[in-house]
C-alpha cells in the first residue's frame, strides 16, 4: 500500500489517502468525488494531477505504479470545467 496526500487546488483540501500500487488513479479520484472530497460535476471536466517530486504533470489513465508515484508522494489536483 501507498501512503500519499492528495492537495485539492480547488478547495485547498488535504487528504492523507493509502491506495495500491495497481489502481488507475483515476479511479481514485471518482471514489474521492463519490465521498464528496473533490466536486465533480455532471458537465465536462478535465482533472490535472502534478507529482510534487516528480515536479510534471502525469497521466491520471495510468495506475500509480505505472506513473512512477511512491510511498510519501504528495499530489496536486486541479478540477477544470469546460
Amino acid at each position: 500500500m501507498l501512503t500519499l496526500t492528495i492537495v485539492i487546488l480547488n478547495s485547498g483540501s488535504i487528504i492523507d489517502i493509502m491506495v495500491k500500487p495497481e489502481q488507475r488513479i483515476m479511479d481514485v479520484i471518482y471514489v474521492l468525488a463519490q465521498n464528496n472530497k473533490i466536486l465533480l460535476d455532471d458537465t465536462k471536466f478535465k482533472v490535472y494531477i502534478r507529482s510534487r517530486r516528480l515536479g510534471e504533470y502525469i497521466n491520471n489513465m495510468m495506475t500509480f505504479k505505472q506513473a512512477n508515484i511512491f510511498y510519501g508522494d504528495i499530489l496536486y489536483v486541479e478540477v477544470e470545467y469546460e
